[in-house]
């Protein structure tokens, strides 16, 4: 191999690695920023079913003919609104009903093993407060 040659392969070798080392940079920047997101989903659907549960919000169908139905059916309009405000639309279909099932299940085992007075449920409750109920006075 010719020294011309040699020296364009180990430039070549380099390049690629260069471009490696910065497309898994921001492969890992991009999946910090994907856990970012579905964390604060993930709190907003804890948020509305501690509310369900520890306070009685109003946001669950009781059946088929329910005479609130449309009144809930709006409410989950405006607060999937301000939801998606938030966190845009970076989660997919899929992913936030595994997310929401998900949440449900959390704030469920909490209130069953530590109450409707732990400070987690406190915590997301705050959020349903200030961030989520706004948007079902709109």
């Amino acid at each position: 191999m010719t020294p011309f040659a040699l020296r364009l392969s180990r430039l070549s070798l380099q390049a690629g690695l260069v471009a490696a080392i910065a497309l898994f940079s921001s492969a890992q920047i991009r999946a910090d920023d994907d856990t970012a997101v579905e964390t604060e989903y993930l709190d907003y659907h804890r948020a509305i079913y501690a509310a369900v549960l520890c306070q009685g919000a109003g946001l669950e169908q009781k059946g088929v003919g329910d005479p609130n139905a449309q009144q809930i059916m709006t409410a989950h309009e405006n607060l999937a609104q301000a939801i998606s405000v938030s966190v845009g639309d970076e989660i997919s279909a899929g992913r936030r009903l595994t997310l929401i099932e998900q949440a449900k299940a959390e704030i469920r085992e909490l209130k069953k093993t530590k109450g409707c007075d732990d400070p987690e449920m406190k915590r997301v409750l705050d959020i349903y407060h200030t961030e989520l109920e706004p948007a079902l006075q709109e």
